[in-house]
Order: structure tokens, then C-alpha cells, then sequence
């Protein structure tokens, strides 16, 4: 039998459990096995274990919860090093990047997503009707759902880009920074959000990309935005009051057509 060293069980260690992360096989959110268990699957000693696991909390897609277990943070190892990198940057071009994320994932998700995609974000608009009021607003009560609306992150699954999901979850959690505590707000009422998702699950049902893009970049006008010190809202993109016309007319114009 050809000899290994250690640090190719290392590597083979890690590669393991990198695996079931990236594949969906231990899902965000989940505790993964224990050590002995580990050990005995891959056949290494619980030191390799230890080793592999501090390695992938170092880049945020694991933390270990003394007393309770080792738990996946993150799908890829984007979220951790991207909520450093972004610190550099203002909040202004930080949401900017959010909406092209959440434009791009309306895009992809009408072109990749499953039955199973589609009734899962059915189910979650479902859930929302009659919600009077959206998670961002929950933030200042320190709810710990802040900027991350189950529609939302169905949407992002329906996409198929493991990327996109990584890169989103990073922005959301740099969004729960302090620094940025206070200056951000949800402007949507619930009957305005329930549209918009409407408007953005019509179209992926359908599989038009085009209407997909355009719902999410009209919901995103008004999904998370910047409020200065007297409450008021900071415009995400400034536009001419005739650039705005021909945007409520072609909302007008598409909700007419699948009415």
C-alpha cells in the first residue's frame, strides 16, 4: 500500500470537508459530524481534524461553538475575506454592488431555476403576505434576520451560482457592521414588497429573463436604502423625473399584460 505523508492526509483532510461544504452535502446552517466520526470517514487522527477545521474557520465557513459543535458558516470561503475587503469601501458602493448581485441572481434564477425552485419561492411569498413590515426594519430591534429575506435567499439558491450566494451573504454581513447601524431603512410597505416579490416570481416562473430583470431592479429602488440623519431617504440612483415616467409606465405596462 503506497505511503502518504502528512501533510497529503492534510491536504486530503481538508479537501473532504471543503467537499461536503461546497456541494451542499453539510448545508449553511448545519452542525457538522464530530471529530471521532470525522476521523473514522477520512481515517486520519483527530489532530489532521482539528487542523482542517481551524483552516476553513480561518476564511469563515466554519465556527466551532464551544459546547455545542462546528457548524457551516458559509458555502465558500468568500464571505469571511469579503467582509474585510468591503470595510474600505462606502456604504453608497456597497449597496450598488448588493443590487447588481440581486439583478443578476433575478436574471439566472429565471433561466436555471427547478419546479422545486419555484414552489419553494411560492411558498416563501406566501409566508410574507401580510407582513407589515420588512426584516431591515426588524434590525434596530436587534433581530438577527436583518437584510436577509427568505425570498431573497431562495432566489439566490434558484440561481445556481454558488458565487453569487457567497458574494450576497458577504455584503449582508458587512451591512450588519455597526458603522452602519441607524443609516439604513426599508421603504417598501408590506403590500409594496408582496408586489414586487410577485412581479419577480412571475417572471422566473415564466422563465423570462428580461421581466426578471427588470421586477428585481425596480424592487431594489426601494428594498434597503440609505437614510441620512433627518430619516429621509437617499436616492440609490438619481434620475430625471422623465427617466422615472418611463419606469412606472413600463411597470404599468407589464402589470397590465399578466393581469
Amino acid at each position: 500500500m503506497a505511503m502518504t505523508t502528512g501533510s497529503e492526509r492534510a491536504r486530503a483532510t481538508l479537501t473532504y470537508l471543503r467537499r461536503n461544504i461546497t456541494t451542499g452535502e453539510w448545508p449553511v446552517g448545519s452542525r457538522i459530524p464530530i471529530e471521532p466520526e470525522l476521523a473514522e470517514a477520512t481515517g486520519v487522527g483527530r489532530s489532521t481534524i482539528r487542523e482542517a477545521v481551524r483552516s476553513l474557520a480561518s476564511v469563515g465557513m466554519l465556527e466551532t461553538l464551544p459546547g455545542r459543535g462546528t457548524f457551516v458558516r458559509s458555502a465558500a470561503p468568500t464571505s469571511a475575506l469579503l467582509n474585510e475587503f468591503l470595510a474600505s469601501f462606502t456604504l453608497e458602493e456597497i449597496l450598488s454592488y448588493r443590487r447588481a448581485l440581486e439583478i443578476e441572481a433575478a436574471q439566472q434564477a429565471s433561466m436555471h431555476r427547478t419546479e422545486e425552485d419555484v414552489r419553494a419561492l411560492e411558498h416563501a411569498a406566501e409566508d410574507e403576505v401580510g407582513c407589515t413590515r420588512c426584516p431591515v426594519l426588524g434590525f434596530a430591534d436587534g433581530e438577527e434576520s436583518a437584510f436577509e429575506s427568505r425570498f431573497h435567499r431562495l432566489l439566490f439558491d434558484a440561481a445556481k451560482n454558488r458565487l453569487l450566494a457567497s458574494l450576497y451573504a458577504g455584503i449582508n454581513e458587512q451591512l450588519r457592521t455597526p458603522e452602519h447601524r441607524g443609516r439604513l431603512a426599508n421603504v417598501a410597505t408590506g403590500s409594496e414588497m408582496e408586489r414586487d416579490h410577485a412581479r419577480v416570481l412571475d417572471a422566473i416562473r415564466r422563465k423570462d429573463f428580461i421581466d426578471a430583470v427588470h421586477a428585481m431592479a425596480d424592487h431594489v429602488d426601494h428594498d434597503v436604502v440609505i437614510v441620512n440623519d433627518q430619516h429621509e431617504v437617499v436616492p440609490p440612483l438619481t434620475r430625471t423625473p422623465e427617466q422615472q415616467q418611463r419606469i412606472d409606465s413600463a411597470r404599468v405596462a407589464q402589470e397590465q399584460a399578466n393581469a
